[in-house]
């Protein structure tokens, strides 16, 4: 069976070599070889690097094992070890085991990122991160996003599908990913198009390929680490780095099924303390979805760019990210393979902060009080938080929506009020933090 538009064997064998040439991630070398790999597979698609313009849209993660005569098996194996590491983990937590540290149980850091081996963790903010990622790409979950902010997201999912019907329907991997297919799928599983197996999947015959339900601009899995800091904490952003982790890992995995929304599925009904409601997911979903009309300005990075150092400042994207959750100094840095400026898509944040649902929620209301004579304790409320006087407004953010409260008070060491700051205050700030 012949299938057209698969990138031919000397090119993706020249193309590995001249990634391999430039590029170095910050993992192990084993684990950037096996990104690389998968990077392949869109490079082909997009016409990237040695492709040099020319798209081939059929291209699968097996063609490109073939043609870097690598063990698809072995392959495999090494990627769902790593998957297993994370899933690992969760399993642990919620069976009360303690794992403070993001390690598997040789000591070795997730998905080869060195400083985890350092870095101690709340693991059920872990979990919860792993949760809301984990959901966060559901086709459903983001239409009822969409449909709650009344916003263009888009979006679909990865299917098992048969080459020989997608011929004969006149399909191929271009138009399954670009155009609007929700109201085929039915169709397309009578037609046997789809395959609904979670077996292995024969090469010869199947391909995994990526199926658009909606048109949209989709998520940016940067803005969703990000948001998830600074809403939440670092913990909880980096569960959903893991997740995210997991949902590119299984493209390419034994079994082919969608291993991260499994997992949180598995943490909603198993972790008793998850403390994350449907709303915060589809909050998150929103904040992380890319507008359409700043598309070009939002960064969408995958693992692969996440890990990317950069020459210059031996940075990569990941560190950048956390520095910018943590009110750190932060590097200029080419972010995603739209090589945005970092600083520019911080500003970008500091403005979607702006719009976060529970901050205007909790913004004071305009009371009016016809008896102006009754003495004010009687509507007095202890309707505050506090913070130190060198908390940064991610503290600040946090601590709005942790408490529920309409307004932070901030103390010196004295425990002396310094100033105060509102909702109403703080999204004023964030609207105009570039204007200066």
């Amino acid at each position: 069976m012949v299938l057209h538009s698969v990138a031919p064997q000397e090119l993706i064998r020249a193309d590995y070599e001249v990634l391999k040439s430039y590029e170095h991630l910050d993992t192990t070398p084993e684990i950037e070889d096996l990104l690389f790999i998968q990077s392949l597979e869109g490079r082909a698609h997009n016409g990237a690097g040695v492709f040099n313009k020319r798209t081939y849209v059929n291209t699968t993660i097996d063609d490109v094992v073939r043609a870097l005569d690598r063990d698809a098996d072995t392959l495999k194996a090494r990627r769902q070890a790593l998957i297993d590491d994370i899933s690992g983990f969760a399993a642990a937590v919620m069976h009360q085991e303690k794992r403070d540290r993001l390690v598997n149980e040789d000591g070795k850091p997730f998905l080869g990122i060195r400083f985890f081996e350092e870095r101690k963790v709340n693991p059920r903010d872990v979990l919860r991160g792993l949760y809301i990622g984990g959901l966060r790409d559901n086709p459903e979950i983001r239409k009822e996003a969409e449909r709650i902010y009344q916003i263009k997201i888009g979006g679909g999912r990865c299917y098992i599908i048969d080459v020989k019907t997608m011929l004969e329907m006149g399909l191929d991997g271009e138009r399954l990913a670009h155009e609007a297919h929700e109201e085929k799928i039915s169709e397309y599983m009578k037609r046997g198009l789809i395959v609904e197996t979670e077996g292995a999947v024969d090469p010869a015959r199947q391909r995994y390929f990526y199926i658009r339900h909606r048109l949209g601009p989709g998520q940016s899995d940067d803005a969703a680490f990000i948001m998830a800091g600074i809403l939440y904490n670092v913990d909880v952003a980096l569960g959903v780095l893991l997740a995210d982790a997991i949902d590119t890992l299984e493209k390419y995995a034994p079994v082919y099924r969608d291993q991260d929304g499994g997992l949180a599925f598995q943490i909603g009904r198993g972790f008793k303390d998850l403390a994350i409601s449907m709303e915060d997911v589809y909050e998150l979903v929103y904040l992380s979805a890319i507008p359409e009309i700043e598309e070009p300005l939002v960064p969408d990075s995958s693992l692969r760019y996440l890990l990317s150092i950069d020459q210059r400042s031996q940075q990569c994207a990941l560190k950048t990210h956390l520095d910018f959750i943590q009110g750190k100094p932060v590097v200029p840095l080419a972010v995603s393979f739209k090589r945005i400026l970092s600083t520019q898509f911080y500003e970008y944040i500091n403005r979607r902060l702006a719009s976060v649902t529970k901050l205007s929620k909790l913004a004071l209301p305009n009371l009016s009080i016809r008896e102006l004579d009754r003495p004010a304790a009687e509507i007095a409320k202890k309707d505050f938080g506090i913070v130190s006087k060198d908390a940064t407004l991610a503290d600040v953010i946090k601590t709005l929506k942790e408490t529920k409260c309409g307004l932070i008070v901030i103390q010196d060491k004295s425990n002396k009020v310094i100033g105060t700051i509102s909702p109403a205050d703080l999204l004023f700030y964030l609207n105009h933090a570039g204007d200066a």
